[in-house]
Formats: structure tokens, C-alpha cells, sequence
């Protein structure tokens, strides 16, 4: 797996959980919990997904098990425009997804 690959999947995950579920946040914990990846892999895909400036989050001094402490609050429209545009996805994260089919593999562990 790489960064861009990682990042979207966890880009996915946020668009899942705060606009398909309704969900209020999401913090460093769950996706911890949910993705079971490595802190580095973790930090990686979601500092990608900062500076692509698609979260409004907020972060918080120190780590979880080495994860930076954060919570998404909510995605901007650049964010959900991104995700919903398939050609869009593909570009920024090289590989397709189908919105009516969300599903999370997480993938391998990290070589």
C-alpha cells in the first residue's frame, strides 16, 4: 500500500461515517481501531488528506499509540466533491470506487 492509496480509502472511511451515517465526529481512536494500521501508515494517509485541505478537523497535543489526536468533524465540498466524482477519485488516489458498494478491507499491512 502506498500513501495515496491509504489516503483515499481513509477519505472514504470519513465519507462513510460523517455523511452516509450522520455521524458527528470522528476521532484518532476509531479510526485506529477501525483501520488496524500502523501509527506511521495512520499519520501518513491523514496528513495527505490535510494538506490536500479536504477535513475541517481539529488536532490536539500528543498521540494515541503513536497517531496524531485528532477529530474530523466534517468534510469540505472540495472533499465530497472529490469522492463523488469517480474520474476525480481516480486521479487523486488511483483507484475507482463505487459509492453504492463502501466497503473496508483496509488491505495488508504495509510493506
Amino acid at each position: 500500500m502506498g500513501v495515496q492509496k491509504d489516503s483515499g480509502e481513509l477519505l472514504l472511511f470519513f465519507y462513510d461515517a460523517l455523511v452516509n451515517k450522520g455521524k458527528d465526529q470522528i476521532g484518532t481512536q476509531e479510526v485506529i481501531d477501525e483501520t488496524k494500521w500502523e501509527s506511521k501508515r495512520i499519520n501518513n494517509a491523514y496528513n495527505y488528506l490535510r494538506d490536500l485541505g479536504v477535513l475541517k478537523e481539529e488536532l490536539f497535543l500528543g498521540n494515541t499509540k503513536g497517531v496524531l489526536n485528532f477529530i474530523v468533524l466534517r468534510l469540505f465540498p472540495q472533499g465530497v466533491n472529490i469522492v463523488e466524482n469517480q474520474p476525480e477519485f481516480r486521479r487523486n488516489f488511483g483507484f475507482e470506487v463505487n459509492l453504492g458498494l463502501l466497503k473496508f478491507n483496509w488491505g495488508a499491512t504495509e510493506k
